[in-house]
């Protein structure tokens, strides 16, 4: 089963969605699959058993019951449980610095265990959001506690207005562009941009690119992978291979021919 659920109230402006899965199958551990960077930091809570999480060149372990999961410049492999039962908080990509009071980046490809990062808060969270007997009163809690830690940052208008300008150019910008158009010096914008949404500004536009790309394809099954290159403001087609295999681990079009 999966679920997508709107979030509520004030928490639209820094929630994408809530994302319910759950499986029963007879496998301890159901085949791998590779996750790629998609631009947003998530807040995972496993109430069934949790995943394998495999980064590059590392070895696999089983995943805390509560983690935040950083933003990624790069691929990891996850195998779900067999049996599991998750709910994730996907965050805006600015969303998540306003409720826990860091630098957003110092969780770049990192998958950490939130009592980690908030300790006894976390521990009480972990310890509520199991009691709980379904998924309308964990994600209502865990909405609550969110609320309790929201602290607004001065930037965060700025930050926002930066993301919809990368967005709406669908990675097609430069740093320096988007630090005019929000009134900042470049440097300056690099550095507050980091702290709220984990990625410096010119790798985060190379993963909205990423992802038009992919878009683009499921919706033209047939789309030529130069004519995509180009489209989406690659240099030459040497570049556009680089970063799919820096992204995925796998070429263009081996990438897509997995997903036929």
């Amino acid at each position: 089963m999966l679920e997508f659920i709107e979030p509520t109230g004030i928490l639209k402006k820094y929630i994408k969605n809530y994302y319910i899965v759950e499986i029963n199958n007879s496998m301890d551990f159901i085949p791998s699959e590779r996750v790629f960077p998609h631009g947003n930091i998530t807040l995972v809570f496993h109430y069934g058993p949790p995943s394998k999480f495999k980064e590059i060149n590392s070895s696999e372990y089983i995943e805390s019951n509560l983690v935040i999961c950083g933003q990624q410049s790069s691929y990891y492999d996850l195998s779900l449980s067999g049996k599991t039962g998750m709910i994730l908080i996907v965050f805006k990509p600015h969303g998540v610095e306003p409720f826990f009071n860091l630098p957003i980046n110092e969780l770049l490809n990192q998958n950490l265990p939130l009592i980690d990062l908030i300790k006894n808060e976390a521990a009480v969270l972990e310890d509520q959001l199991f009691n709980f007997k379904n998924n309308k009163q964990r994600i209502s809690y865990l909405e609550n506690f969110l609320l309790k830690r929201m602290i607004i940052n001065k930037d965060f208008e700025r930050v926002e207005q930066a993301i919809k300008i990368i967005e709406s150019s669908k990675g097609q910008i430069k740093t320096q562009v988007i630090a005019e158009e929000v009134c900042l010096g470049i440097k300056q914008f690099e550095r507050i941009f980091s702290r709220h949404v984990g990625l410096n500004p010119k790798k985060f536009t190379s993963i909205v690119r990423f992802q038009n790309v992919i878009q683009m394809k499921m919706n033209d099954k047939n789309a030529n992978m130069y004519q995509l290159a180009f489209d989406n403001g690659y240099y030459d087609q040497s570049h556009f291979i680089y970063d799919f295999k820096n992204l995925t681990g796998q070429t263009p079009r081996d990438f897509f021919l997995d997903r036929k």
